[in-house]
């Protein structure tokens, strides 16, 4: 872009600088490790026939579920060598590190990261913490907080982040469709539906969610746009482990997702570089099979 100016510098056609700008804008974007759609804050399905630049590592996120540094940098490793888009640190890193820590891990293998925090407080508490993560040395991307906190809780936690998006959780994937019912009253997809509203009525960037429930989000006016992160995915003859609204990542491409958290099929496969390919060949076919993704 620097050479593009010099260039062109005194050129004050107003059709060559739209040119100029726009070719620097694509070479800027091309040059990050983001996919395009994430670097400016839209959904895969806004960017039109840019989304053929989005490939299938840079949909997943990669869980760093470790309570150990070695492993952690280990799974990092395998993040960074496979070209994976971001990794997520939760509770169970931080509780054996802190967040400080998990940045740093970010930053060493310059990763963009998620803080899977899943914030649920009052609005004040949850404020002063989205405030602490903004003044890592490398803030997080994301900072999943529960929708059912509060509408007000996730609008001001959105307003304090700024660019860091705030990915609002609906329902645990680990719950069945029973036990929502036992807890909320109605089914998992009526209440993922009605959580989902109140974070694009609060502004949120996103949301979590299973991907049994993308097509009614994408279907309704007040969601279709919501940048969706979904976990709980398995391939074909893996095992669920404690997750009960399980779909394959094929199903939940196809379905819309914007990223897909890959955790346990990844980090307890006895060949964990070797899975996360067999992974991307799975989301490149589905990929190279949607039309209208």
């Amino acid at each position: 872009m620097i050479l593009v100016n010099l260039v062109f510098k005194d050129w004050k056609w107003p059709i060559i600088e739209i040119i100029i700008k726009s070719f620097s804008c694509v070479i800027e974007a091309l040059g990050r490790s983001a996919c395009l759609s994430h670097l400016y804050g839209y959904s895969i399905r806004e960017m039109g026939d840019l989304k053929s630049l989005v490939s299938a590592a840079q949909r997943i996120v990669m869980s760093i579920d470790a309570s150990d540094e070695a492993e952690a940098h280990k799974l990092a490793q395998i993040a960074k060598d496979s070209d994976a888009g971001y990794i997520k640190m939760g509770l169970e890193l931080s509780s054996a590190t802190s967040w400080r820590w998990c940045s740093q891990l970010a930053e060493e293998f310059d990763l963009e990261w998620i803080a899977d925090a899943k914030l649920s407080d009052i609005p004040n508490t949850v404020a002063a913490t989205v405030r602490n993560f903004k003044k890592l040395d490398l803030p997080p991307f994301g900072i999943t907080v529960h929708i059912a906190g509060g509408s007000e809780a996730i609008r001001l936690a959105q307003e304090i982040a700024g660019t860091t998006k705030i990915l609002g959780v609906t329902i645990l994937t680990s719950l069945s469709d029973e036990e929502t019912k036992k807890i909320y009253g109605v089914a998992a997809a009526q209440k993922v539906l009605d959580l989902a509203k109140m974070a694009a009525e609060a502004g949120l960037a996103g949301i979590v969610c299973s991907a049994q429930e993308i097509r009614a989000i994408r279907d309704d006016n007040d969601t279709k746009d919501l940048f969706l992160m979904v976990p709980g995915t398995r391939s074909l003859g893996t095992a669920h482990g404690d997750q009960a609204r399980v779909t394959t990542p094929t199903e939940a491409i196809k379905a819309g997702a914007d990223l897909l958290v890959i955790g346990r099929q990844v980090t307890q496969s006895d060949n964990p570089a070797q899975a996360f390919n067999n992974l991307l060949t799975e989301i490149e076919g589905a990929l190279n099979n949607n039309g209208d993704l």
